[in-house]
């Protein structure tokens, strides 16, 4: 077998995030089987995770994926530039009255949660026509009407006749759905679901509760949409198992190169602080990757990484834009591929509880300018 190489431009720094595009289908489908009949709002705010949201959503909706769900007004901007059919809801709604017009005029779907955004429709031009969500607060207590407020909303969106307006349904979200077996799932589901039977008559009917943990774990919290987001990038939202225990596959995998390697006698020090010192004369490779990309600082002196398919370790402090490999006992060289982490071998869960962290954040940290490349 001939040795790896880097999957790069050759007028590019070697250093690259490669999107499975089959893994991505094949999460999408798991989704489907999960909850059968539902449509599907594809979380891809915060560039898809880190995934890269542009690539990402080019794969989901030509893989019939129903709805995008994004965090602001200019994601659904970046998204709707690609020309692509599914539509996006921004979760946050909009921040100003300027932005309502922009939705108004790109078809994006609005999730409304305050007065003043009820304030902001009952002032938008005559020619406007809006779909919106209702958030319901379910018990997170972070945006959305409490139950209580939800006869008031309605009335006053009933005498908005300004513009073409169509409230499409109630939608929340669970604060605990990464622990399934805690009773506040069940509290937040009866809570919304009570919502639902109350106020549904006053809407479309196309109301939206579960997130990943719930897709995975509590059917009865199906609704007309559901809005998978981490389980679509192969990673599992449970501290106790993985993606692909749930039989999801990663669709992640962060690669860079060995641009120097570097003979050193025992006892020589390494890198910024002298932070590894050389017990035996050692092999190190230089990797064209840093904090500047997003490689956490922490990941210094003993992260485990793959360099031409042998397992090693970084070795002294993460620099901006380059870090450093054990190749002692390796026969690694110059311009061998390295994993950094993602794929089957070095899976985000793992590097997030080594950093006592989350996958979305370990995901959502890679930096943009580490290029996303679609494969098959």
């Amino acid at each position: 077998m001939g040795r790896l190489c880097c999957y790069h431009s050759p007028m590019s720094r070697p250093n690259h995030a490669l999107i499975s595009a089959r893994a991505l289908q094949h999460n999408l489908a798991r989704v489907r089987a999960l909850m059968p009949g539902s449509r599907i709002m594809a979380a891809i705010k915060a560039n898809a995770y880190g995934h890269g949201a542009k690539q990402c959503a080019a794969v989901l909706a030509a893989a019939g994926v129903d709805g995008f769900a994004v965090a602001s007004i200019e994601e659904a901007e970046e998204i709707h530039g690609l020309g692509l059919r599914p539509s996006c809801t921004v979760l946050a709604g909009a921040f100003s009255g300027e932005e309502l017009a922009l939705a108004s005029a790109h078809g994006h779907r609005l999730v409304i949660h305050n007065q003043e955004q009820l304030y902001w429709i009952q002032n938008m031009d005559s020619s406007s026509s809006l779909e919106i969500f209702l958030k319901v607060d379910s018990g997170m207590h972070r945006l959305g009407f409490s139950p209580a407020e939800l006869p008031g909303v309605f009335n006053q969106l009933n005498a908005t006749r300004n513009i073409s307006l169509r409230i499409l349904g109630l939608l929340s979200h669970l604060a605990r759905s990464d622990t399934p077996e805690d009773p506040y799932n069940t509290y937040q589901i009866e809570i919304f679901q009570k919502a639902v039977r109350e106020f549904g008559h006053c809407t479309l009917g196309e109301h939206s509760l579960p997130n990943s943990g719930a897709i995975l774990s509590m059917p009865q919290s199906k609704t007309s949409w559901i809005r998978p987001g981490l389980m679509l990038y192969g990673l599992s939202p449970f501290v106790s198992e993985t993606g692909r225990a749930l039989g999801l596959l990663p669709v992640l995998t962060w690669q860079s190169q060995i641009v120097s390697v570097r003979e050193l006698p025992s006892g020589s020090w390494l890198g910024y602080g002298a932070a590894w010192q050389a017990r035996e004369a050692s092999r190190v490779g230089i990797i064209a990757c840093g904090y500047g990309d997003g490689y956490d600082r922490r990941l210094g002196n003993g992260a485990p990484i793959v360099v031409n398919g042998q397992h090693s370790r970084t070795l002294g402090r993460i620099s901006m834009d380059l870090c450093f490999a054990d190749l002692t006992h390796s026969d690694a060289r110059y311009g061998d591929s390295v994993l950094l982490m993602g794929g089957k071998e070095l899976p985000l869960e793992e590097i997030a509880i080594s950093l006592d962290t989350i996958p979305y954040e370990i995901g959502t940290r890679i930096a943009s300018r580490v290029p996303r490349i679609t494969i098959p």
